[in-house]
């Protein structure tokens, strides 16, 4: 078994990795957690371990890595069988499908995130709804809201606690500028998944909530109370 050390590294690793931080938001405390990000599949690498495990990385979001400096990189695990496969995405927008925590034959592999599945981004799908406005159930104070326009790089669910899900926006049509919103509206969250997957231009309406001694940390959290299909 591991170590609780070696537990509470893993979990700082997926903090740094799945999100971007904000200013006044903790991030969420992840046991297990399952998720999808969207990006260019920029390097494919072989970690020096005890096994033969790979590793992937992303430039998430739409053309993250045109600002010089300001690259936004997102890392995962997969085994050697897999790496013809991974290596033929390379320079490619795809999707990957995540899990967190890895097997137990990745554990040599030193990022938290392990590969479930890849596939290219899907722009040639029909949409039968474009608009999908949510639910806001938690009783926090509003204090301010605003829509932000840009591409949904990262979604995770938490498996282990109550059911709010995470989301990571790169705001405009490409660059650095990223922020992080949480979901707590399951059918909402369905409906950033397929955004996610179609690399979509989305216009997302949200409503910044001050939190007080919960389980998610204190200070404002973003929660989307709306999503729009704006552009592919």
């Amino acid at each position: 078994m591991k170590s609780m050390s070696y537990k509470g590294v893993e979990i700082m690793l997926l903090l740094m990795v799945t999100s971007i931080p904000q200013p006044g938001f903790a991030g969420p405390f992840l046991m297990a957690a399952e998720g999808y990000v969207y990006g260019q599949l920029s390097n494919v690498r072989q970690e020096r371990s005890i096994n033969q495990v790979y590793v992937g990385e992303i430039s998430l979001g739409h053309e993250s890595f045109s600002n010089i400096g300001s690259t936004h990189l997102w890392q995962f695990c997969f085994e050697k069988n897999r790496y013809e496969e991974i290596e033929s995405f390379i320079g490619k927008n795809v999707v990957i499908e995540f899990k967190f925590p890895k097997s137990n034959d990745l554990l040599s592999c030193a990022q938290p995130n392990e590969l479930l599945e890849i596939y290219l981004v899907d722009q040639d799908s029909s949409w039968e709804q474009k608009h999908f406005i949510g639910d806001i159930h938690t009783s926090d104070p509003e204090v301010s809201r605003g829509v932000k326009i840009g591409r949904i790089t990262n979604l995770t669910k938490n498996k282990n606690m109550s059911r709010i899900y995470y989301m990571t926006m790169q705001i405009g049509r490409g660059g650095s500028n990223f922020h992080q919103f949480m979901i707590d509206d399951h059918d909402l969250y369905d409906f950033a998944i397929n955004a996610l997957k179609n690399a979509a231009l989305v216009k997302v309406h949200y409503s910044d909530r001050r939190s007080y001694g919960n389980a998610y940390g204190l200070g404002l959290r973003s929660i989307v109370a709306e999503i729009e299909v704006i552009d592919r």
